[in-house]
Formats: structure tokens, C-alpha cells, sequence
């Protein structure tokens, strides 16, 4: 983890980030449609988790961008699985390439600029 001043904040707002795409995920299909307010299916699946990755991004190190990104690509196909178990919803192989593509564009931008940005962020507000 980087040297943060407020980590415990920061990786709040990061596991309540996941945990609504945890339960977005799973509740029944009408609900979720309510959920999206409109929102394009695919690009929520997309700008879902690459927030999930820029999130986690500012609050570690470099070296764990990786790792990141491979629990987040095992998150979004496990959470696909579990809602064959469901009534309303099924697995989708499109959901689950949007998934993909956000966990890349999320690990690209954070590897060539923004990863790190919670030490920034508390730099400027706090000095």
C-alpha cells in the first residue's frame, strides 16, 4: 500500500465501490435495470470496473497493478457464474469482455498516469 494519511478512507470508498458492483451484479434483472438509470448495459459493465481499477490503483503501488487487475477479471467472470444461479439473470460472455476492457483501460491509465492518485490528492488538499 502506499504511504497514505488517510488509507482506511480510501480503501472504504474502494470496497464500496466493489461491494455495489457485487450486489448490482446479483440482484434480480428488473432491479438492476432500475439501478443503471439508463446506462447502456455493456458501457456500466466497462465504466464499472475501470473505476474498480482506478481506484485500487491510487491506493497501491505499482508492482500490484497486476494482481489487481487479476482479481478483478476473476471477480467479474465469477459474478457472471453466479448469476446462472439466479432466475433473472445469465451469463453473458459480452458482459464479461466489457468487464475485461474496463479492468485494461482502468491498468493502462493508471500505469501510464493516474495510478497513485490518492497521494496526490491528499498532498493538494492538505498542504
Amino acid at each position: 500500500m502506499l504511504p497514505l494519511r488517510f488509507p482506511k478512507l480510501w480503501s472504504g470508498l474502494a470496497w464500496l465501490l466493489t461491494t455495489g458492483v457485487i450486489v448490482g451484479s446479483l440482484i434480480p434483472g428488473e432491479l438492476a435495470a432500475l439501478a443503471s438509470f439508463g446506462i447502456r448495459d455493456k458501457v456500466l459493465h466497462a465504466a464499472a470496473y475501470l473505476f474498480m481499477m482506478v481506484c485500487f490503483a491510487g491506493i497501491y503501488r505499482r508492482n500490484f497493478y497486476p494482481r489487481i487487475a487479476l482479481m478483478l477479471l476473476a471477480l467479474g467472470l465469477s459474478l457472471d457464474l453466479l448469476q446462472t444461479t439466479t432466475e433473472t439473470r445469465s451469463f453473458d460472455w459480452n458482459d464479461v469482455a466489457m468487464n475485461c476492457s474496463g479492468v485494461a483501460a482502468g491498468f493502462v491509465l493508471s500505469w501510464l498516469s493516474i495510478g497513485g492518485w490518492c497521494q496526490r490528492v491528499e498532498q493538494r488538499l492538505l498542504s
